[in-house]
């Protein structure tokens, strides 16, 4: 039913006219007035129903000279407050709905001309898209009304574009939010300067366009992650990568942008931490699905290399302070739950009777690194084997002879891959 071919009128001439600027054009007029007259840009029909007039056929396969000047009067009413409007074109072809004088104090008086002219930014770039776009829509039970509503080609998806120019607190907007989504309806909240709740929900900011560019430019919002050579670090040990992930902001149009949502090649996305965009902390952002991979793997590299290196800082100080070797063995012990120790011991303690004949003793106070976390054996006071000792720190320098006891075959292979011949390793549990 949407799916015509817009009729936009020429709010961008005056844009692209050199004597004025666009802060020059949005102040031209008494705010939600054009000419004095309250506008809308859609009216209701008893028959016709809602009446679009940045459609050609108004969504309602009705032409504009229908309504346009026409006796007697066709009768029309505002959406929001039923008043009588009636159809108008403004001096530089803008079609709208102006209201009869002595109307009530309409929801529309509160809308600039700049709303407008976003709103039908908005649904223009919905269309171009091939999503039907609504204006000044309702939802069930009159629970939230939105500025833009698109739907999918097959009525599926639904999302909301709002033109949010005026004042409104983060606790109000977000649960505007929260009542379109309750409704399985998403946001996007537009505006044209920077507002302290961009980025504490979906959002972006836009600025007209230049004199050279028929199409409006989104100034905040997008970004996509990208990773670089570190240049902080001035030794290569410092950085755990070599490199480092930014988050940038993404210059594009705003048609550009709504079709790649609505296409679901841009989503919302709320990164782990702030964002520090050149605009300001976002906490989410509108990017690529490519991008969040593109973060989310970088991160997990981060993290596993930070680690990686206080892991290397610990075992450098493990070599030379018994306080940090002591934290490296508890973490490494308890990775063996306590009746699982009982249970070794035990049969460590047998099988060295068989063995030698003799009673083993366990050192648990002997905390060295030679004994890679393990806990030493010994048989008449000498050393003997260890038990379950960490393959990763295990420097066979230091236990040469040492019969090597294990909880586990599995443990018992990754012990001999680097094993010297002849090594003998005991594993006793399954």
């Amino acid at each position: 039913m949407y799916a015509h071919v817009t009729a936009r009128p020429d709010f961008c001439g005056w844009l692209r006219d050199p004597e004025r600027t666009s802060c020059e054009y949005f102040t031209a007029h008494r705010v939600g007035e054009v000419g004095g007259y309250v506008l809308t840009l859609t009216a209701r029909h008893a028959v016709r129903g809602l009446l679009d007039a940045t459609l050609t056929d108004l969504g309602s396969a009705w032409s504009w000279e229908a309504v346009h000047r026409v006796r007697p009067r066709v009768d029309l009413a505002c959406p929001e407050c039923a008043h009588r409007v009636h159809a108008k074109v403004s001096p530089r072809g803008t079609r709208y709905f102006a209201h009869d004088p002595g109307g009530p104090n309409c929801v529309m008086a509160g809308e600039s001309l700049e709303h407008h002219l976003l709103k039908l930014e908005l649904a223009t770039a919905i269309r171009a898209a091939g999503h039907q776009a609504q204006l000044e829509v309702r939802g069930p039970g009159g629970h939230w009304r939105v500025d833009v509503l698109s739907s999918s080609p097959d009525g599926a998806i639904q999302m909301a574009w709002e033109a949010q120019l005026s004042a409104i607190t983060l606790q109000e907007i977000d649960e505007r939010t929260q009542r379109l989504a309750a409704d399985g309806v998403g946001v996007c909240w537009v505006s044209t300067r920077p507002r302290p709740w961009h980025g504490a929900v979906p959002s972006i900011v836009v600025t007209p366009p230049p004199t050279d560019d028929p199409d409006w430019q989104v100034a905040a919002g997008p970004a996509f992650f990208e990773i670089e050579e570190c240049y902080v670090h001035e030794k290569p040990w410092q950085c755990p990568l070599g490199e480092h992930g930014f988050w940038h902001r993404l210059d594009i149009t705003l048609p550009a942008l709504v079709r790649q949502v609505l296409e679901g090649t841009m989503v919302v996305h709320q990164p782990t931490e702030q964002v520090l965009l050149s605009d300001g902390s976002w906490s989410q952002v509108w990017t690529s699905p490519h991008h969040i991979a593109v973060a989310a793997r970088f991160g997990i590299a981060e993290r596993e290399g930070q680690q990686r290196q206080a892991r290397e800082s610990l075992e450098w100080h493990a070599r030379k302070w018994p306080d940090a070797n002591r934290v490296l063995v508890q973490e490494w012990q308890e990775n063996l739950p306590e009746d699982a120790w009982q249970a070794l011991h035990s049969a460590v303690a047998q099988w060295i009777r068989t063995e030698t004949g003799k009673a083993p003793s366990f050192r648990h106070q002997w905390i060295a690194w030679n004994w890679a976390c393990g806990v030493p054996v010994c048989v008449d006071g000498r050393p003997y084997g260890v038990i379950h000792p960490d393959p990763s720190k295990v420097d066979w320098r230091f236990l040469t002879r040492m019969v090597i006891f294990v909880p586990s075959d599995t443990d018992r292979q990754a012990l001999l891959r680097s094993a010297p011949e002849g090594t003998r390793v005991v594993a006793f549990l399954p």
